[in-house]
């Protein structure tokens, strides 16, 4: 089993990612902007067996923007690696949640970066926008329940 949680920070990633892990006995991967984060460092990742990746490619369209560095691929390489990702069984969710429960989520942590926390909107936007682009199933996480989400994990993709 892989899967990948794609999302904006405090919509519940980690928290998801731990108990799937647990659920089926997965490894958890967390890609970080100290990755290489090109095109061949992604697919290779995606040879990955029984893993769970607390964010994957996605943000390295969208955190470039935030903290002002450049991005490592583009939104081509990114289509190319959702196609690879779902050819290979690889299951892609993005989560979201009501804008003003995700800053409640980053205020709890309290140690976001000024960035993050000032552009939540935008992030969780271009999320949604990747999602509808790529047909990646969203998943609010403050409207789905645990079995719903299992289900939807374990739901076969059809031609």
């Amino acid at each position: 089993m892989k899967i990948i949680l794609e999302g904006c920070d405090g919509t519940g990633k980690t928290t998801l990612a731990k108990i799937l892990a647990d659920k089926y006995k997965l490894d958890i991967c967390h890609c970080t902007q100290d990755d290489p984060g090109d095109y061949e460092f992604y697919r290779q990742t995606l040879r990955k067996e029984n893993v769970i990746w607390d964010r994957h490619t996605l943000g390295e369209l969208i955190y470039p923007k935030v903290f002002g560095r450049k991005q490592k691929i583009g939104t081509e390489d990114a289509r190319l690696l959702m196609h690879y990702a779902k050819e290979n069984g690889v299951k892609v969710l993005v989560l979201t949640n009501g804008i003003e429960s995700i800053y409640n989520r980053i205020d709890e942590r309290g140690n976001e970066d000024f960035r993050v926390h000032d552009n939540l909107a935008y992030i969780d936007g271009r999320f949604r926008f990747y999602a509808n682009e790529f047909k990646i199933p969203i998943i609010d996480t403050s409207k789905m329940t645990l079995q719903e989400i299992f289900n939807l994990i374990e739901e076969k993709e059809t031609a």
